[in-house]
């Protein structure tokens, strides 16, 4: 009788995982970092990727993956000189990551950062930006201006929960206008 595969918790090679983050199933994680009270859902795979603290990254998502070097005779890594994996990926503190999101290797996305699920991520996305799309695209800040320097002058991503939340509190949030993202397509 053949027995089923088990499928790890999760997988970490040369790794570093804050005691209060939360890892799923069938995660892997290469050469990343995860910091501290980070989410991190089933299905993720993180290649040379540091992740801040409080970040929230879905299922499936794909990040840091290598590239192939297209450029040379063939694609295959065993038969070109270029490397082109040793770049690391990094999202800073309190980013959201929606499912199923791909993010190139070497991006750097800014602090309060959204990726919308299914994107596609080739560059660096500014602090507090909301990008959705493939390619993603901007769509709008999370806040005005004002309220995000007051969110970064808390530093809330450097305390625990309760004194975080305390932070975050102390803040009038004005509400953002929430705006429909069309989704007609143009044939």
């Amino acid at each position: 009788m053949l027995h089923a595969l088990r499928q790890p918790i999760y997988s970490l090679r040369n790794c570093t995982v804050s005691w209060s983050s939360r890892v799923e199933r069938g995660v892997v994680l290469v050469n990343s970092t995860v910091g501290a009270y980070t989410y991190v859902a089933a299905g993720v795979f993180l290649n040379r990727t540091h992740v801040g603290n409080y970040c929230s990254i879905a299922s499936g998502s794909k990040i840091g993956g290598m590239e192939h070097p297209w450029r040379s005779g063939s694609t295959s890594t065993r038969l070109s000189r270029h490397r082109i994996a040793e770049t690391e990926t990094l999202i800073e503190d309190d980013v959201w990551i929606g499912s199923n999101v791909v993010l190139r290797q070497g991006v750097h996305i800014g602090r309060g950062a959204v990726l919308g699920a299914g994107s596609v991520v080739l560059d660096n996305v500014p602090a507090y930006t909301i990008v959705a799309g493939v390619p993603a695209k901007s769509i709008r800040k999370r806040f005005s201006e004002e309220i995000i320097q007051q969110v970064t002058n808390t530093r809330f991503w450097k305390y625990p929960p309760d004194k975080a939340k305390q932070l975050l509190d102390s803040i009038n949030f004005q509400s953002v206008p929430v705006r429909q993202i069309s989704t007609r397509i143009k044939l």
